[in-house]
């Protein structure tokens, strides 16, 4: 009996806590994320489960109280619920990054973000991240940032200068008392809903006159806000939750959500006109904060649309010559990531400036930018401090080079306006690319490299011969390139090569060697010219050849270098001294299959010509057949007798020496055909 007691007690513990979860949810679901922490908390004393506590964990750090979002985070990441699976989600490890770097000073909140990404099977480099977030909080001397004026005691964010007026959103109380006291009010803050305001400043950004409320065509009874204008100013586009005229008023999804989605209003004889939804929305999704390209051929704009990475995404469409629009193209993962993207701005350059919690930074949403190439985006910046705070840094925007506007929650309550100038250059436009020629066999830098780089079509950018044996920098914009080098001694090697941001490691080219030592060597002894190799390569092989016999060449002509073939006096048998040479001869043939030769034997002066010309075809004859009882096929052979028609020393008859008859008694082997 106690057991049943105790089991219906908790059965209606169970019941108690689901019914206020229902509730929480009924208000998380309308926006109003402090209401629903309220009930969340009440049914976790009830029911001390993960699923709630991550409920009251949402609620708060969607609200923004982070305070009270890291006491439930450090409830839940310490494993202080009644469930036995001690898991949980690991989003919850990258929100306890967020929550702590927003309310805490301390190295240990990266040990989260180190976390999160070690379960989600990616590295991450804890110790480089930390070193990024101290160099981001070092003041930038590039920014001077001041808290405008134009700010109230609301949230006041999105602003946008035309000449000498700003235009921004903001949920500030206004002069017209009915709708004031008695205008229905945003659940989440109890205030007015968001409406777009203009007011004129000065050169300072200073309040030169009252913030006015845009007239009814660009506001409506809901949210309006961020904007962006073209070039004209006669064109509006804005955010605004989905709503149209007449009885309906509010637009839901599928699910029964009042969404965000995108309006342009025309201004028509100085009248904004009512503001139309764009025709690419679809009333499932969100669309918002728009911004327009200089030329206004692209608007740029944030959606959690399906098929994006993350939660928001940022995308473009293409505005046609008509004013029909494209279908979305989102930006991809160089500039969106599985969390936020949003308040995207396009400054005159082309450049995208962007807010995001989803890369590492000084706090939840951080500005960024993405410097336009002709290879479209690249790695986006941090712009760091005095821009980005430990809060929510975001929609900024440019009205002219070097001055802009951007809104910032740091002081921990809402939202401010700052006004900021930018005083030197954020953005390499050009990289200091390191390059290295090294031999391809001993992995050694080379000297005297001729160098070539080619860009867009294959024009030169660079061009330089390196005597030195050392790496050498380029300063490249990013594009691909074609990284072309060579050396004295070394064929041309080429590289194709992609910049597209700060270079981590050279690039190396490892070039083969054209010569050999022992080649240049034989060139030398040989006055070969460089260029035979690739003229002629066959030709250099056998002249470069070092094995016996070597090819030589004598008046254009090429021959083997066989030593002496002797042949006793008045015979012509092949001596046993002469056979090893001929074996050498036969081996040299057997590797070179290409080779023909011609043997021409002659004889000295002794004798009559009758007698020598027959004697020297017989040697010559015996040569053939020494050759070719080697193996070597008697078609690649020719043979002739000169007797002693063609002496090497042409001596008076009776005055040749010994040594002049030995010489002129030789046998010559003249390469034919290789």
């Amino acid at each position: 009996m106690k057991n049943i007691y105790t089991l219906l007690i908790l059965l209606c513990v169970s019941a108690s806590a689901f019914g206020q979860v229902q509730k929480g949810d009924r208000f998380f679901n309308k926006g109003d994320y402090a209401g629903a922490a309220k009930y969340y908390e009440v049914a976790l004393r009830k029911n001390n489960s993960k699923e709630i506590l991550g409920k009251v964990i949402d609620a708060y750090y969607l609200d923004q109280d982070y305070r009270n979002a890291s006491i439930y985070l450090n409830q839940l990441v310490g494993q202080r619920f009644n469930d036995a699976d001690r898991t949980y989600d690991n989003e919850f490890n990258f929100k306890m990054f967020h929550v702590l770097n927003a309310t805490v000073s301390s190295d240990k909140v990266v040990d989260y973000l180190d976390l999160y990404y070690k379960n989600r099977g990616e590295d991450f480099d804890k110790v480089a991240a930390l070193d990024l977030i101290k160099e981001l909080r070092k003041r930038n001397p590039k920014f001077d940032a001041t808290k405008s004026n134009i700010s109230s005691e609301a949230d006041d964010f999105g602003p946008v200068r035309v000449g000498d007026s700003v235009f921004f959103t903001s949920d500030r109380l206004n002069d017209d008392v009915l709708r004031t006291l008695f205008a229905k009010r945003f659940k989440t803050t109890q205030r007015p809903f968001l409406d777009i305001y203009g007011v004129r400043v000065n050169d300072k950004n200073e309040l030169a006159g009252e913030a006015v409320r845009l007239e009814q065509g660009v506001n409506s009874p809901l949210h309006d806000g961020n904007l962006c204008f073209n070039t004209a100013g006669d064109e509006m586009y804005l955010s605004r939750s989905a709503y149209e005229n007449g009885d309906s008023g509010k637009i839901f999804d599928e699910e029964g959500t009042n969404r965000v989605h995108l309006y342009k209003s025309v201004r028509i004889d100085g009248i904004w006109r009512e503001a139309e939804r764009l025709s690419f929305v679809n009333e499932n999704y969100s669309y918002m904060h728009p911004t327009l390209t200089r030329d206004g051929k692209r608007l740029y704009f944030a959606s959690d649309m399906e098929g994006g990475l993350g939660g928001f995404d940022i995308y473009y469409v293409t505005v046609q010559l008509d004013g029909t629009y494209s279908t979305p193209v989102n930006l991809g993962p160089t500039i969106n990531t599985i969390h936020r993207e949003q308040f995207p701005f396009v400054s005159n350059t082309g450049d995208l400036y962007f807010a995001t919690d989803g890369r590492l930074g000084l706090g939840l949403l951080d500005i960024f930018v993405a410097p336009l190439t002709v290879k479209g985006f690249t790695e986006p910046i941090n712009l760091g401090a005095p821009i980005n705070s430990r809060y929510d840094d975001f929609s900024l925007s440019y009205y002219s080079d070097n001055n802009g506007l951007y809104a910032t929650n740091r002081n921990g309550t809402d939202d401010d306006i700052y006004s900021f100038v930018q005083t030197g250059e954020i953005i390499t436009r050009e990289f200091k690319t390191q390059f290295e020629v090294r031999d391809a066999d001993t992995d050694e830098l080379i000297s005297d490299a001729a160098i070539q780089i080619l860009g867009y079509q294959g024009k030169e950018v660079y061009a330089d011969r390196k005597e030195d044996a050392a790496p050498f920098q380029v300063p490249l914009t990013v594009d691909d390139y074609t990284f072309i080098a060579s050396g004295d001694n070394h064929e041309e090697g080429r590289m194709d090569i992609q910049i597209r941001g700060i270079q981590t490691s050279p690039y190396v080219i490892k070039v083969k060697r054209i010569f050999t030592d022992s080649e240049l060597a034989l060139m030398k002894e040989k006055n070969l010219s460089k260029d035979l190799k690739e003229k002629d390569p066959s030709r250099f092989e056998l002249l470069t050849d070092v094995n016996a016999p070597q090819v030589v060449e004598k008046e254009g002509k090429l021959y083997m270098d066989v030593a002496p073939i002797y042949f006793d006096f008045d015979l012509y048998v092949v001596r046993e001294d002469s056979r090893a040479v001929l074996d050498r001869l036969a081996a040299k043939l057997v590797k070179y299959e290409r080779i023909k030769i011609k043997v021409s034997s002659h004889t000295d002066s002794r004798g009559p010509a009758a007698y020598n010309m027959p004697l020297s075809e017989k040697r010559a004859k015996s040569t053939f057949d020494y050759l070719v009882s080697k193996g070597i096929d008697a078609s690649r052979i020719q043979y002739q007798g000169y007797g002693d028609t063609e002496p090497v020393i042409n001596c008076p008859v009776g005055k040749c020496t010994e040594d002049d008859h030995q010489l002129n008694r030789r046998s010559e082997f003249e390469i034919t055909g290789y």
